[in-house]
């Protein structure tokens, strides 16, 4: 599945690498999904990964079962959004950068929520159990006049 290609500028690239880089803080063992939201002056305004919630306990056995890490994982682009609001932080107008996977149709309805007006994701093949998903999103983010991009890094 393709979405809009453009032109990456190089800082798209430095946020996306930062994206990458939050990737690597999830204890996941299978899933490494890491997102930024950028604000208009190019300031650093969340950073998320996925990972369980604050206190719970990242128990290497709950990450094993399928079943049961998909009951705590919180999503890296909602952990931004909630890691915003923790700090009353505004996302209204921002830029996300994700790294991993496309935003799943579930975190595509908090993105839209919050004010994200711009999504921008790596080039890459999206694996056939998400493509439902990214392709209810794209629907979503079109929509809602949200610009979102794949780009080459």
């Amino acid at each position: 599945m393709k979405g809009t290609f453009t032109l990456s500028s190089k800082w798209d690239i430095r946020y996306l690498g930062l994206a990458k880089e939050v990737s690597t803080w999830s204890k996941d063992p299978s899933s490494k999904i890491g997102a930024v939201a950028i604000g208009k002056k190019g300031q650093v305004l969340a950073q998320g990964y996925n990972g369980f919630p604050r206190g719970i306990k990242d128990d290497l056995n709950r990450y094993a079962v399928k079943k049961i890490k998909y009951r705590y994982v919180v999503h890296a682009e909602q952990n931004v959004i909630y890691n915003a609001t923790y700090n009353g932080v505004s996302l209204d107008g921002s830029t996300l950068y994700v790294w991993g996977l496309p935003v799943c149709s579930d975190c595509a309805k908090g993105v839209i929520q919050v004010g994200v007006k711009r999504v921008v994701m790596p080039n890459q093949e999206i694996p056939e159990h998400w493509v439902e998903s990214f392709t209810l999103t794209s629907s979503m983010f079109k929509e809602a006049g949200i610009e979102y991009e794949f780009i080459s890094v």
